[in-house]
């Protein structure tokens, strides 16, 4: 006999119930609504020269309206990534990219 014990198939566990029911109730973490939503609190007032654009694969895409905001960005990246990752239970964003399309 193993050490591993196998759940039969018609039994769920309590975190399998909380996860299901919780996915069917809408409350599903969503990375892309909280991040919207403290967007503008950590940048402060560059938010006004940052447009957040996109996000793929833990790359946070900003789109600056001058090649100064665009400098500032890239100076201020690794603050930025620090500050946002905060409200995540584990970090996602890994890097952030300038981007004029």
């Amino acid at each position: 006999m193993t050490a591993e014990r196998e759940k039969p198939g018609r039994w769920s566990t309590a975190g399998d119930l909380v996860k299901s029911f919780s996915y069917r109730a809408g409350t599903v973490n969503d990375k892309l609504a909280l991040l919207n939503a403290v967007w503008d609190k950590e940048c402060g007032a560059y938010a006004k020269h940052w447009a957040l654009v996109a996000v793929k694969k833990g790359t946070l895409f900003v789109r600056p309206k001058s090649a100064a905001a665009a400098q500032e960005l890239q100076m201020r990246s690794g603050g930025l990534l620090k500050s946002l990752n905060k409200y995540f239970s584990r970090p996602w964003i890994t890097a952030v990219k300038t981007t004029y399309r």
